[in-house]
């Protein structure tokens, strides 16, 4: 059990962090690239996962795997597989960009972020852990998560409720892109 808690905490971990970095870099690739490998299950990149487990900082990582993962939060044409972004704007008064991943399942997942490209990656992150949660794979990001003052990582809490997303206020300060 205690093996499953680690590795839903680095699930977790690279939300949080997705969600406060002021842009990509090759670190939150490779922090994407493994938690997509929890939660798919299918482990492939055995010595990234013994590098984790023996404690080394993703910064270590980062440099260990250039260029052997893709440039998710660098490029705009690296999705993550089974990425569905149906939505994107920018808040100006936020100072933050909106992504909606919609799931085949029709469930959308919303996710904010200081780049286009964080947001997009995020939102998928989030509906794509979600799903492999319900599939019985790894739990999705936050499952269990209880503290809601770290901000909304539970995808239930993620979800759009309404097309709308934010207050009428807000409305003059978007920029909608297509």
């Amino acid at each position: 059990m205690g093996e499953h808690n680690g590795k839903d905490g680095i699930i977790r971990r690279v939300v949080s962090t997705l969600e406060t970095a002021p842009a990509g870099g090759q670190e939150l690739d490779c922090m994407i690239s493994y938690a997509l490998e929890l939660a798919r299950g299918e482990f492939d990149q055995v010595m990234m996962e013994l590098l984790v487990n023996e404690g080394f900082s993703w910064n270590v990582i980062s440099e260990i795997w250039e260029g052997k993962v893709a440039r998710y939060t660098q490029s705009l044409d690296a999705d993550i597989e089974g990425e569905n972004i149906a939505f994107v704007m920018k808040s100006e008064r936020r100072t933050q960009w909106a992504a909606v991943h919609k799931a085949s399942d029709g469930t959308e997942y919303v996710a904010w972020a200081r780049t286009e490209i964080l947001a997009r990656r995020l939102a998928a992150l989030k509906g794509i852990l979600a799903n492999a949660g319900r599939r019985g794979g790894r739990p999705a990001a936050a499952d269990d998560d209880e503290d809601a003052e770290e901000g909304p990582t539970d995808p239930e809490q993620l979800r759009m409720v309404s097309a709308g997303g934010g207050s009428a206020r807000d409305a003059e300060n978007w920029t909608v892109l297509f």
